[in-house]
């Protein structure tokens, strides 16, 4: 008998594996960030617990830094135009092998970059990300990845279209200066010098919702609110966005879910790019792995900084579930805030949640608190 081999497995411990893949916190940590304080907070009450951190995006800001931790690559910094036409660098990631440009359109066309009383759907242009665009083509990218979300525009991709050289005219064949509001005036679209050149190149949208152009379910009834418009500019922005789509060669670009994403930049990616248009979370989940990594895995923790309805609805948090629940794994959130609680689905209500924010604290300490607070969730949480 070997005394040694019994000795081990009399001792044994059994140790817990825990997977943390949250996304970012907006306005208050990465996803990296979110998981070093969980880590460290688990570590305080578990510390024989196996910590594997994956952070993970939705296809907005924070998405090319989950990029560049799978596939390498460097930062290509370009002068453009935000999304009020004034001078900013923005970055986009280039990974020479296999020519491949990962451009995330908030940096050039997000509505962080703007103040609150900046804010206007009519006034702002995807001009930006098409800047970006273009320089990524002199690179010499053969395949160009677009993640969209955090837009501060509606102009379905008008303005990205402008800047690869694009023209759009009126009634009385002036040029529009491509902003949302003019979508409704378009009357004539003059294709781009590099149109056949744009053919050669293979582009995909990534996006982290499934809303279809126009409509009571569309890009400006859904998303134009939030990024100042009011009632009447709603209507008017969602007229433009139907009299865009008249030149669609087909219904099913504008019906496509995830055209209405971005303030429709998705149908406009599909049009002027004959883009292929992909859930973000999806997308993200296969890039990593998940699977894999899940699958050894004792507990799951994933999260964000607002968990409300439409958490539930195809965002990452809903997809990270789903994918547990076929690995028959179980899964805890944290989030920021825990929001429209009457509305979480059934087949979900049980699982735990633990928010930063509970009163009587003040939405301010929670953002700027937040990793305090997490390592604190992190010690109690209940694995």
């Amino acid at each position: 008998m070997d005394l040694s081999k019994l000795l081990v497995n009399s001792n044994q411990i059994q140790v817990m594996r825990v997977l943390l893949c949250p996304d970012k916190f907006k306005d208050s940590l990465t996803a990296a960030e979110v998981c070093d304080a969980l880590a460290q907070g688990i570590k305080k009450s578990h510390p024989e617990a196996i910590i594997q951190s994956l952070p993970l995006a939705d296809g907005g800001e924070g998405t090319l830094d989950v990029i560049r931790k799978i596939f390498g690559g460097d930062w290509v910094k370009v002068l453009v135009k935000d999304p009020l036409f004034r001078p900013i660098e923005a970055p986009y990631l280039w990974v020479k092998e296999g020519r491949h440009a990962f451009i995330e359109m908030s940096r050039a066309s997000g509505i962080e970059l703007l103040t609150n009383e900046e804010r206007n759907p009519a006034l702002t242009s995807t001009f930006g990300t098409g800047e970006l665009i273009l320089n990524a083509l002199n690179q010499g990218a053969k395949r160009i990845t677009l993640t969209v979300g955090g837009s501060a525009t509606n102009d379905a991709g008008m303005g990205m279209a402008a800047a690869l050289g694009y023209r759009f005219l009126d009634e009385q064949g002036d040029e529009l200066a491509p902003i949302g509001e003019n979508l409704v005036h378009i009357r004539q679209i003059i294709p781009s010098p590099i149109e056949a050149k744009l053919r050669e190149i293979q582009f995909q949208v990534a996006t982290d919702v499934r809303h279809m152009l126009h409509g009571p379910q569309g890009a400006a009834h859904v998303f134009a609110k939030q990024k100042g418009a009011d009632d009447d500019m709603i209507r008017q922005l969602d007229n433009g966005l139907i009299n865009l789509s008249t030149f669609f060669p087909n219904k099913e670009i504008a019906q496509s879910p995830g055209a209405g994403a971005a303030g429709g930049l998705g149908a406009g990616a599909m049009f002027f790019l004959q883009a292929s248009i992909h859930l973000a979370s999806e997308w993200i989940l296969e890039l990593v792995s998940f699977d894999q990594h899940a699958a050894q895995a004792d507990v799951i923790i994933s999260g964000e900084g607002k968990i409300d309805v439409q958490s539930w609805e195809g965002k990452l948090i809903s997809t990270v579930i789903q994918r547990s629940q076929v690995l028959q794994k179980p899964i805890i959130l944290v989030c920021g805030g825990l929001q429209e609680v009457d509305k979480i689905p059934e087949s979900m209500q049980h699982i735990p949640v633990y928010p930063v924010l509970v009163p009587p604290m003040s939405l301010e300490e929670a953002i700027s608190q937040a990793a305090s607070h997490l390592r604190k969730i992190g010690e109690n949480i209940i694995l």
